[in-house]
């Protein structure tokens, strides 16, 4: 059951309060997505939206942004909708799909205790499972990844959605934080929507083995590309994405 979890900015609604903390901390403390330097009202995509934390950070800089949330996990969507409630947030439209390369339906494993590592690529949490143990003890990380469920959830081209949502004119931030499947989120977008991406910042695994991909995706449509390894494990890299004016 969620718990309302109280921060210095913000609360949420989470399921797991150590994992609400760890990502607050990320998002609000150590700005890992920078958007110091969108316009007044950005139109954001935000692509693995979990529990709505990164929403809740960009509707507080922004309060005219517009942003299209999607999380495909059902009991991480009621939550995130809870969140948007509980801060009367509006123009977030939160869509209960995942995004991939094309229009379909996958099998998501979901993690209860730790739901924001919920994956349609189950095998890398394995690899993950095995660095947490080194990490941490054994028992914590069993604690941690066990009792996994899976759902059949429905995946869509970003283009897609866009397409039925013509009023937009560029869009300022895409943020991707979607547990190994960044690649197929961004091979999911048109030429005619990649030339209105100004800003792109996701996270990846090189365990993944798409980095150079993603990066040479990004550099083909004219992003200039900078990287920096998370401080909390290695092999963990942001990826930020401006556009070349």
């Amino acid at each position: 059951m969620a718990q309302l979890v109280e921060f210095e900015k913000t609360s949420c609604y989470a399921m797991s309060e150590d994992e609400a903390r760890f990502i607050y901390k990320e998002i609000f403390e150590d700005e890992c997505y920078d958007i110091s330097d969108l316009r007044e009202a950005p139109f954001v995509i935000d692509a693995g939206a979990n529990i709505g934390l990164f929403s809740l950070y960009v509707k507080n800089k922004f309060p005219s942004a517009k942003i299209i949330a999607f999380e495909p996990a059902p009991e991480s969507y009621d939550v995130l909708r809870r969140n948007l409630e509980l801060h009367n947030i509006s123009d977030v439209e939160a869509l209960p799909l995942g995004l991939a390369s094309k229009a379909g339906t996958e099998k998501l494993t979901y993690f209860p205790n730790l739901p924001g590592n919920s994956t349609i690529k189950p095998e890398e949490k394995k690899q993950m499972f095995e660095l947490a143990a080194k990490l941490n003890e054994q028992a914590a990380a069993m604690l941690r990844f066990e009792d996994s469920q899976q759902f059949d959830v429905k995946l869509e081209r970003l283009s897609n959605i866009l397409s039925n949502r013509p009023s937009f004119t560029r869009i300022d931030f895409l943020k991707i934080d979607v547990e190994g499947a960044e690649l197929d989120v961004l091979r999911g977008l048109d030429d005619n929507h990649w030339n209105l991406v100004q800003n792109v910042v996701l996270e990846t695994w090189d365990t993944s083995g798409v980095r150079n991909e993603i990066e040479g995706l990004l550099t083909s449509k004219g992003f200039v590309i900078k990287r920096e390894e998370a401080s909390w494990a290695e092999g963990f890299w942001m990826i930020a994405a401006s556009r070349v004016n």
